[in-house]
């Protein structure tokens, strides 16, 4: 895949990011997640993942999911932003572990959900790699199709995808948490296969959609070598001790395999937070919001302590960027960052470029 300039030079970039630990590298990503934009006056109006037929309408679902997001490229043109444009695969979150159970998936308005597909243990070796397995093949569809409509104006993305522990949570339920005390060993048994299927697809979607600039593209930010996205939400709702015995290991198994990675989790999980960070080869560590949690924003000191020097992302509004410039300093980090306006987001990227060392 041939790629255009904006991407090469964002590469570029932050090739010069992973490279240097020097602290006070702010960069700062405004996004399609990020930007209020009434994208019914672009010819794109909302619509929920609920009223496509996805037998039928996979490769129109993507289309309108890349014509959305180039009005969203076209109306913030000029606007300075680390944002790398990139598409992946957005299905909700029942996609994230049916590609390897064959569940039924439930579509609402911006998600997706399955029942837990393990019902009692006696089925754990049922559990197999399946190429025919209904979503598994959609996804490859959708990222062939992605492939097919880019004309190199965004960069093919990592799928966003659970984690051993987040994919055990969905095929298991959760009866998940009461099985770490009655029943460990199954519970390892699930989560190595969970690990096994996450690489089995990751590698799936790399052999089509190669690299990026030598590198990858993940959460709109380029990576020097692989770094998939790992959801690990169910961390957060356990134990430090519990991860450590039950997380780690197979986490650790995903990281060591592809030699980087990129983790997503929540403010919830605040105190298994320092030991996410020390994974082997993890790349980028996100701590995003939660409801009724003080905001990463509020805690930069703490978290970048725990970092010693490793990346971190976090979301925040404009607003608290002034506030909070002396404390993202400290670092290396990279801010979704909310705005209400262009005009917003021009003043927050002038006063981030004077005082950001990169």
């Amino acid at each position: 895949m041939s790629y255009g300039a904006r991407i090469h030079a964002l590469s570029e970039k932050y090739r010069q990011f992973f490279a240097d630990d020097t602290p006070g590298q702010i960069l700062a990503i405004i996004c399609p997640y990020t930007f209020p934009m009434d994208y019914a006056a672009h010819g794109f109006a909302d619509r929920g993942l609920d009223t496509w037929d996805f037998d039928r309408e996979i490769k129109a679902y993507m289309e309108w999911c890349v014509g959305r997001h180039r009005a969203f490229m076209r109306h913030t043109k000029g606007l300075d932003n680390d944002y790398v444009p990139a598409m992946n695969v957005n299905l909700g979150y029942g996609v994230h572990s049916a590609y390897f159970t064959g569940a039924n998936v439930r579509f609402g308005t911006e998600t997706s959900w399955t029942r837990p597909w393990l019902a009692d243990w006696s089925k754990l070796n049922d559990l197999k790699q399946d190429p025919d397995t209904l979503w598994f093949g959609r996804i490859l569809e959708a990222y062939d199709h992605l492939a097919d409509l880019c004309d190199g104006d965004y960069a093919l993305s990592a799928f966003a995808n659970a984690g051993p522990g987040d994919m055990a949570n969905a095929i298991r339920g959760d009866d998940l948490f009461t099985d770490l005390y009655d029943h460990p060993d199954e519970v390892h048994a699930l989560m190595d296969k969970c690990a096994d299927a996450f690489i089995w697809l990751e590698e799936s979607i790399r052999a089509r959609i190669g690299t990026v600039v030598s590198g990858e593209v993940t959460a709109n930010v380029w990576f020097p070598g692989r770094a998939p996205y790992l959801s690990e939400d169910f961390n957060d709702l356990i134990s430090v001790e519990q991860y450590e015995a039950f997380g780690v290991v197979h986490t650790q198994r995903v990281l060591d395999h592809f030699g980087g990675a990129y983790i997503h989790h929540h403010a919830k999980g605040a105190h298994v937070h320092a030991r996410i960070a020390r994974l082997r080869h993890l790349t980028m560590l996100e701590q995003s919001l939660d409801p009724n949690c003080s905001p990463p924003i509020d805690r930069l000191e703490s978290l970048l302590d725990m970092h010693a020097g490793l990346p971190l992302m976090i979301r925040c509004h404009a607003r608290d960027v002034y506030r909070r410039i002396e404390a993202l300093k400290r670092g290396r980090v990279v801010i979704m960052l909310n705005v209400d306006s262009l005009d917003e987001g021009r003043d927050v990227m002038r006063f981030i470029r004077g005082h950001s060392v990169i």
